[in-house]
């Protein structure tokens, strides 16, 4: 193999984030502790039989050794880069890909930093809009003022009149205690608001959500043990057959005594499930449909028969808080959900053999849209992997839910994707699959589509929840989807110019820009005459 300066430092990252030492790995690797210094100082070649063995040992997908990987990094830095707080900064693309190659470590800080500063930002500005607008501040300055006033007179009701009768002194004096005390709770209330109720203790690395995300992103989205477990289930349940509810039911009241009921919606007011521990009973509500019905019976089997692995998975460093690892179990509990009912082999030969029609694979697998997109970019098995995929979901507003890339293609960590994006305009078109081509500011063309995608409501006056999901890949392997059939993706008039996100994009003069773009970004004034009603990214 190709000497390849990157792969001894991705090396050495692995192995201090299983807690194994050079010594350690060696012997189980079969070779010398100073020749594995030498792979990790990249003055060594890591062979084929080296790398099958290091993903044996260590648990890890040969793709983590891919360049995709080193990508995403590259394109999280850059994003970082592009921040104004680093308007002075030089740094081209090249500078950037040789930092992440040489200091990985170095490059986890920064991100890490530029994380808490970000939470901390919008910690700030959440306070800041709360003291200028929050009624409820408003209403206990009010309250202040009126409990001192009150115990101010009743003070100076005690202090000028020495003759008082005794019973209305006490009278006085008790009212002086109350008002006291409520001023004290009233301060306190203040406190709370001002400090954000604990502002300074939120300030952390990265979100839970942002943990996780890295956490499937570093793993290639793609869990060996999960797949197993999820086998083994089938197996043991019997999931073969057409009543693949029945046999979850069943199983879940054989193997942990737990009872499964459909209950009435309006008895849900707090999720789309209820597992009361006690009882050992679990609710799920009438609305869901049977797709649903059946993740959450897989997803309750995982967490009561696979807790180990579970706790295993998530023991890493790239998981530091309580609240990371518990979003990241839930995570995997539904990759192995998905894994249950839509297995593996079967389902990667179907979406070959339908040339990844999801709806066919919906019918042929009782799924629903999310769960075959999800489902689709987890065939990363080394050898029998399916396309590589993206998987963008955002809400209403624009927010991004969930994102994965194994495409190589760039999806925003902070803020807003491109409005440009067909995941965007599949709202237009609610039910719709959209298809779009798009041309990235690298030159890099991806073909990608989108869908709404609707939760039901659990109750009347619960409005539901809608959410864009879009999947997509290089434009290389756009043919392999059914859904280019008529559309020639090589035009070049095809191709939509989409940026990452507007204050990352340096495209001229265009008319969706919703935020400037980056300060050293050299926008050209728009010739033959001067726009009257400039927008935000015009000059």
């Amino acid at each position: 193999m190709a000497k390849n300066p990157r792969m001894g430092n991705k090396l050495r990252s692995f192995r201090k984030d299983r807690g194994l030492s050079q010594v350690d790995l060696a012997a189980k690797m079969g070779i010398s502790a100073s020749y594995l210094n030498l792979i990790e100082h990249n003055q060594r070649n890591l062979t084929v039989p080296l790398l099958l063995k290091i993903s044996d040992i260590l648990n890890i997908s040969l793709q983590a050794f891919s360049p995709q990987q080193e990508g995403s990094q590259i394109a999280e830095l850059t994003e970082i880069l592009k921040d104004p707080l680093y308007e002075g900064l030089e740094a081209s693309e090249g500078d950037i890909g040789e930092l992440v190659s040489s200091s990985p470590a170095l490059c986890q800080a920064l991100t890490k930093t530029y994380g808490a500063y970000r939470n901390f930002m919008e910690d700030f500005q959440v306070l800041n809009e709360r003291l200028a607008q929050d009624p409820l501040l408003s209403s206990n300055i009010h309250r202040l003022r009126t409990l001192l006033t009150s115990i101010v007179s009743f003070s100076e009701i005690l202090h000028d009149n020495a003759d008082l009768d005794p019973n209305e002194r006490q009278n006085f004096q008790r009212i002086v205690l109350d008002e006291s005390e409520n001023l004290s709770k009233t301060v306190n209330s203040m406190l709370e608001i001002v400090s954000g109720e604990g502002l300074a203790a939120t300030v952390s690395d990265i979100t839970p959500h942002e943990a996780v995300t890295d956490f499937i992103q570093a793993h290639d989205n793609y869990f060996p043990e999960l797949e197993d477990a999820a086998q083994e289930l089938r197996r043991e349940a019997g999931l073969e057959s057409v009543s693949v509810r029945a046999r979850l039911v069943g199983y879940l009241l054989d193997r942990h005594g737990v009872s499964v009921e459909i209950a009435a919606d309006e008895s849900q007011d707090n999720g789309a499930s209820f597992y009361e521990e006690t009882k050992r009973h679990l609710i799920l509500p009438m609305s869901l449909p049977a797709p649903s019905i059946n993740f959450h019976l897989a997803l309750m089997i995982c967490q009561l028969s696979y807790e180990k692995i579970l706790d295993r998975l998530t023991d890493t460093r790239l998981l530091a808080t309580e609240a990371s690892r518990n979003k990241t179990k839930a995570a995997l509990a539904s990759y192995f959900a998905g894994a249950c009912l839509l297995p593996y082999d079967e389902f990667l030969k179907a979406a070959t053999d339908t040339r990844y029609n999801i709806e066919l694979l919906q019918r042929r697998f009782s799924a629903s849209f999310e769960q075959v997109c999800h489902r689709l970019t987890t065939l990363r098995k080394p050898n029998a992997s399916g396309i590589p995929l993206h998987l963008i979901r955002v809400d209403l507003a624009g927010n991004i839910s969930k994102r994965f890339s194994a495409s190589g293609m760039r999806i925003p960590r902070y803020g807003s994707a491109c409005p440009r994006w067909i995941i965007h305009h599949a709202f237009l078109t609610p039910g719709v699959i959209c298809s779009q081509v798009t041309l990235m500011p690298d030159g890099n063309r991806y073909f990608s589509i989108a869908r709404t995608s609707s939760k039901p409501s659990l109750a009347y006056g619960h409005p539901g929840r809608h959410y864009s999901i879009g999947i997509g890949c290089q434009i290389t392997f756009a043919d392999q989807m059914v859904y280019s059939d008529g559309l020639h993706v090589d035009s070049p008039q095809l191709a939509v110019p989409v940026g990452i996100a507007c204050q990352l994009c340096d495209r001229a003069n265009c008319r969706q820009r919703a935020a400037p773009p980056p300060p050293k970004s050299i926008i050209p004034p728009v010739e033959r005459g001067r726009n009257i009603s400039p927008g935000i990214g015009d000059v």
